[in-house]
């Protein structure tokens, strides 16, 4: 798996516990082969480390740093190589390390060092090391990144109808699709039985008054827009008291036969109610597998949702915990209880169909067996509100795309929501790569709001490059997207957050961001603008709550592309092929443009070169090619030169 190719006055590697140790005084070059689908990446250099791990290696390192990658991205921060196929992590420590993919499969890696190379190998990382015993890795063939979509429970809560979801549709079909808006999902409201909270949580009932034309109705009419249906339940628990006397065997019960519901109140406005439903399904049981085979047969084949948000699972762990005894099958705990009725479902639904658990970050049996997790609690229109979501995914970003999609909420971007804040959400949930749904009135949204949203959907195929736990009580200022399209270009994208509440100044590097060469042409993302600093040395200053964003690009003596406004990851799904002609002075390329949305190509141009294409514009003090177009297509553009 790993050969060293150290020189000949070396002595033989030395035999470690968990790996070996190569001496050496002028540098070692090491190939990592059998890595299936393996990502570069950063772990702690002290085992164990992992909630206060800073790189104090490099003396101009001074911010915290989380990598993210997008292909065959790597950097001078990383450390290891990890495959997810096989849970296995290879860390290496010595001096002038770099690590480079060798092969575009990602089995294959090169490492080279200046100095001494001690190599560790840790077998079942994931699983073990890190403490999520039920780890498997993600199948994405189906789902081949996270959902983006629309859900309506941020704005209309339990008010929401039959109407607005049509009305929301139409709009979400005329003005997000066509950038990769997929999904409608129609949240906590539309079923019947009660008025609300826990008294309404009878899953076979519709409410008349809200959808009168019923779910199956609603789900038709969002696929005939083009766009995929989801719905919203808690499977395991109900609020139909004569269900819960005539199929006692169906539910769980306190010894003197009673529902358990009640233990796990709630407390809100000095009124007690029980959220997830006052009856809870006994999942050891026969009973327990036939009820949820029909629901999900209902959700799934009778009314054809394709997207199922199952709330309130891991109540079912502590409940069956607590009342194990009384139980189907007391042998198995909660947490097998859980998973038993995870696995369930999943078996229904089939997996064409997603299924995002929402464990809140509290219990993760159910790994494996959906493709998202939502990892936090509810958020909100206020600066509280946002932390919920952005602190909830520090601690599991290195699971997302691995082991499940992590959901770390919805972004809503309505006011009275400061729009630098809506800014720095959006910005956080595109440069993440998490699952992403919005969540306002769609069709009341001015026009500044609706193109933040446009710039980061859908999700970008964004994988973590720090693979481990991070600090949330110590949020890291810089998240940097490194971007390797192979065969046509690399660059980085930087993110720098101010979640202070005071001003600040960040210096970005190209050190502090693992970043090798000299010169560099910088641009500002969210303004469209060129950077003036050569040494790529940028001083950002940043009012409380907000952020901006910058990408990285090594500078040539030539004409260069320097990113789309397409996305906020400056051209990472939207570029297709790039090529120059150093004999005709010709930049082309092609890419991938939307519907009626100006396409901007950003080039920029050394003072020795002069454009003489006429098809462009002077923006920002870089050279625009603008590409208007009346459909989904890809484009080809050519910009031509002369040396002055």
């Amino acid at each position: 798996m790993l050969n060293v190719m150290a020189p000949e006055f070396c002595a033989a590697p030395e035999k470690t516990p968990t790996g070996f140790f190569y001496a050496a005084a002028d540098g070692l070059t090491a190939e990592l082969n059998g890595m299936p689908g393996g990502i570069i990446c950063r772990v702690p250099s002290k085992t164990g480390d992992y909630k206060t791990f800073v790189d104090t290696s490099r003396d101009d390192e001074t911010l915290k740093v989380v990598q993210l990658g997008i292909g065959n991205a790597s950097g001078l921060l990383c450390n290891s190589v990890y495959s997810p196929a096989k849970d296995l992590l290879v860390t290496f420590a010595a001096e002038g390390l770099e690590i480079k993919i060798a092969s575009e499969s990602g089995e294959n890696f090169e490492i080279f060092c200046t100095g001494p190379l001690t190599v560790t190998t840790i077998e079942k990382y994931i699983a073990l090391h890190c403490g999520f015993s039920w780890y498997t890795p993600m199948d994405k063939k189906i789902f081949k990144r996270p959902p983006s979509g629309w859900c309506s429970w941020y704005y209309y809560y339990l008010k929401i109808t039959e109407d607005e979801v049509i009305k929301n549709t139409d709009w979400l079909a005329k003005n997000l699709k066509q950038f990769g808006c997929e999904w409608v999902q129609i949240d906590d409201g539309w079923q019947g039985h009660g008025d609300g909270l826990g008294d309404n949580r009878d899953w076979f009932v519709t409410c008349p008054s809200d959808f009168p034309n019923g779910m199956k109705y609603t789900a038709d009419y969002i696929k005939s827009k083009g766009m995929k249906p989801g719905i919203w339940c808690i499977p395991f628990t109900q609020s139909d008291s004569e269900l819960f006397d005539s199929e006692p065997e169906l539910f769980l019960h306190r010894p003197d036969g009673t529902s358990p519901g009640t233990d796990i109140a709630n407390h809100r406005d000095d009124v007690w109610f029980e959220w997830p439903g006052m009856y809870h399904l006994d999942l050891t049981s026969e009973t327990a597998k036939k009820y949820l085979d029909g629901l999900f047969k209902m959700f799934c084949v009778d009314w054809g949702y394709e997207y199922i948000k199952a709330d309130g699972t891991t109540a079912a762990a502590a409940v069956h915990d607590k009342y194990r005894a009384d139980a189907h099958d007391p042998s198995i705990n909660g947490s097998r209880a859980y998973r038993i009725g995870i696995d369930a479902i999943k078996k229904i639904m089939g997996s064409e169909k997603f299924l995002l658990n929402c464990i809140c970050g509290t219990n993760w049996a159910a790994l494996g067996l959906s493709e998202g997790m939502r990892t936090g609690g509810d958020v909100d229109l206020t600066w509280r509100g946002i932390s919920n979501g952005t602190g909830c995914t520090i601690d599991t970003l290195f699971l997302n795309t691995i082991a499940t999609y992590t959901d770390p909420d919805v972004v809503c971007v309505r006011d009275p929501l400061p729009i630098e804040q809506a800014r720095l959400w959006v910005t956080f949930l595109g440069i993440t790569g998490q699952l992403l749904m919005a969540s306002d009135k769609m069709y009341e949204l001015s026009d500044d709001r609706v193109e933040l949203l446009r710039r980061i959907f859908p999700v970008a195929d964004i994988h973590p490059m720090e693979l481990y736990p991070l600090d949330k009580n110590n949020m890291a200022p810089v998240f940097n997207l490194k971007v390797c399209l192979p065969h046509i270009a690399c660059w980085d994208v930087a993110a720098v957050f101010n979640w202070t509440d005071v001003k600040q100044v960040y210096t970005l590097t190209p050190k502090g961001l693992g970043l090798s060469g000299s010169k560099w042409i910088c641009t500002d993302v969210w303004n469209g603008c060129l950077q003036e600093n050569e040494n790529g040395v940028i001083k950002a200053e940043l009012e409380p709550h907000t952020c901006k964003v910058f990408a990285y690009w090594k500078k040539d003596s030539r004409p260069q592309f320097v990113g789309t406004n397409r996305h906020l990851t400056q051209g990472a799904d939207d570029l297709l092929d790039l090529k120059w002609d150093g004999d005709g002075l010709v930049l082309s390329g092609r890419s991938a443009v939307v519907k009626n949305d100006v396409y901007k190509v950003k080039i920029y141009v050394p003072e020795e070169y002069e454009v003489i294409s006429p098809n462009t514009e002077a923006e920002g003090g870089l050279t625009i090619i603008k590409i208007l177009r009346d459909a989904n297509e890809e484009a080809d553009w050519i910009v031509r030169f002369k040396k002055i």
